[in-house]
């Protein structure tokens, strides 16, 4: 389990197979000893940078607190500077990109990074090839929405393809909550999305190791009903899914969201080294960038593109894995130098991974109420 103190579980982890735990022992075993191998435990490989919602958007904060920003309202609020180029990835250089993963040994791809993966028209034959190379993790964050809009049974045939980790990002318990955080989203699509995929689960139809996790934001909007066990009540015993996680509100660079539930403190280097570098790694949709971390929104940590024609020759994987910049990163962790303002790493500095929040209490009728953009 992660040792983020920003993400937390309300049950224990499930079991899986032998199989599963084995690669699990030795994502573990690259946090305890800080050591890289020669390849990734885990890559994100983004294969969409689109969203169809714009959470936490409200006429206070128009861009939202979702640290994707990838989606057209963005450009509409005039906020380029907080946008990123958007696209699918093709299909091609997914077919390499996995290719190379499992040829060097990667046990875990998961099919998103800042966007929703269901969007891509190709996602269950993605998630079917990846089965095919025989990944035991295959992970895939969503928000239940994206393409099932258009077909309501595209989390069953997901399932169906081989997902082992499903991951939905619900963040409320009632359609008003739901509608109010995550603008744009409709909520009866996103409870067939999940009940059609706990159904295709309960009819054997899945992995062996698929486990389905309700994941939350937790934030001013929310918080009674996570505090109270509201919300696992009716995603875990209503819905019928397995687990749920927590993650507080937070922006980078330490700006601020009028819905954050919690307070921040900084982390020193003394206190915290980060284990993303020896063990995960992403490469953008287009194959452009590929980074050591799930948080290098400012591509400030650039192993190489893994395309021809960028800016920079053209790498693989593997020695994107073993570039200078990820070492550099890693050796700033390791001797614990992340944190020096003159010679360290801002892009660790920013991160909300090196922060620790510290929950507030949310009374039910201290609830804020803001005007939510109409989606």
């Amino acid at each position: 389990m992660s040792k983020d103190p920003t993400f937390r579980v309300l049950v224990d982890a499930p079991k899986r197979s032998s199989v599963y735990e084995a690669y699990r022992e030795e994502w573990d075993r690259r946090e305890t000893d800080l050591d890289a191998s020669d390849h990734p435990v885990h890559a994100d490989i983004e294969t969409v940078a689109v969203c169809d919602l714009r959470c936490g958007s409200t006429e206070e904060d128009p861009k939202g607190f979702c640290q994707i920003w990838t989606h057209e309202h963005i450009r509409m609020q005039g906020m380029e500077d907080f946008s990123y180029q958007r696209g699918y990835m093709d299909p091609v250089l997914y077919g390499r990109l996995i290719q190379q993963c499992a040829d060097i040994g990667v046990s875990s791809i998961k099919f998103n990074y800042r966007g929703e993966p269901s969007l891509h028209p190709r996602i269950v034959s993605f998630i079917r090839e990846a089965k095919a190379l025989g990944f035991p993790d295959l992970m895939m964050n969503t928000n239940g929405n994206g393409g099932a809009r258009k077909n309501k049974k595209l989390f069953r045939q997901i399932v169906e393809a081989g997902i082992t980790d499903l991951m939905y990002s619900v963040d409320a318990c009632d359609e008003v909550t739901y509608h109010r955080q995550r603008v744009g989203g409709q909520w009866d699509i996103l409870l067939n999305s999940v009940r059609e995929s706990v159904n295709a689960r309960n009819e054997g139809k899945g992995a062996k190791d698929l486990k389905i996790r309700a994941s939350v934001v937790r934030t001013k909007i929310n918080a009674d009903d996570l505090d109270s066990g509201r919300m696992e009540e009716f995603w875990r015993k209503e819905m019928g899914v397995d687990w749920m996680s927590i993650s507080e509100c937070y922006l980078p660079a330490g700006a601020q969201h009028s819905w954050q539930a919690a307070h921040w403190t900084d982390l020193t280097a003394a206190e915290f080294q980060c284990s993303d570098p020896f063990r995960r790694m992403v490469v953008t949709w287009d194959g452009r960038h590929t980074m050591p971390c799930c948080q290098g929104f400012t591509l400030e940590i650039d192993g190489g593109p893994v395309v021809s024609g960028a800016d920079a020759p053209m790498t693989t994987v593997q020695k994107a894995w073993l570039s200078p910049n990820f070492d550099r990163l890693r050796k700033a962790h390791r001797d614990r130098t992340w944190d020096n303002k003159a010679s360290g790493e801002p892009i660790c500095q920013s991160c909300a991974v090196t922060k620790k929040p510290t929950p507030i209490q949310v009374p039910k009728d201290g609830r804020v109420h803001l005007r939510v953009l109409s989606s």
